[in-house]
């Protein structure tokens, strides 16, 4: 499938994609975070959309375009920096929507948040650069490590609020 962003595939992963403010997910995905990344559960897979809707969410507040007009003048490595910023504070996002669903008795049950922090942690850059070249290359990470993707969904999940969610290195939002 295409998107305004380019191809839309199980390979890609997940993703937002802002020219059209669409999340994009191809359903083969949900099967390998619960085979290949050890991360089954229903409540894995709303990490993920919540994590993607945070992107949604940052596009909203401007954050994304921010990060755009900062690119245009970065290195390599710094991009890398900020990328990593921008999924960290999707994270936050993600555990936001998570204490609310809590709090509203909406979805959660039993075993939910420990689905989610063991989804953030099959998917951080550390565990799956391990996985899958055997060495671990930090300067090259776009979405963080697995500890500070579990430690931003905590933070998400502990304050509950968006404003909790500011990174240094991007805008902070009310």
């Amino acid at each position: 499938m295409d998107s305004a962003c380019g191809e839309a595939s199980a390979a890609v992963g997940p993703f937002y994609c802002p020219a059209d403010q669409k999340v994009y997910i191809d359903l083969d995905f949900f099967y390998e975070l619960q085979q290949e990344y050890q991360a089954p559960g229903d409540f894995a897979q709303a990490y993920v959309i919540s994590h993607e809707i945070g992107h949604h969410v940052q596009n909203l507040l401007g954050t994304m375009e921010y990060v755009d007009r900062q690119n245009r003048y970065l290195s390599r490595e710094d991009q890398n920096e900020l990328s990593v910023a921008l999924e960290l504070q999707a994270d936050c996002y993600a555990g936001v929507w998570a204490k609310q669903a809590m709090y509203d008795d909406l979805i959660l049950e039993s075993g939910d948040l420990e689905e989610a922090l063991n989804a953030a942690t099959a998917i951080g850059d550390d565990t799956l650069q391990m996985q899958y070249q055997g060495y671990v290359v930090p300067d090259s990470f776009t979405h963080g490590t697995s500890a500070q993707r579990v430690a931003w969904f905590r933070k998400g999940m502990d304050a509950g609020l968006v404003s909790d969610c500011n990174c240094p290195e991007l805008p902070n939002v009310g």
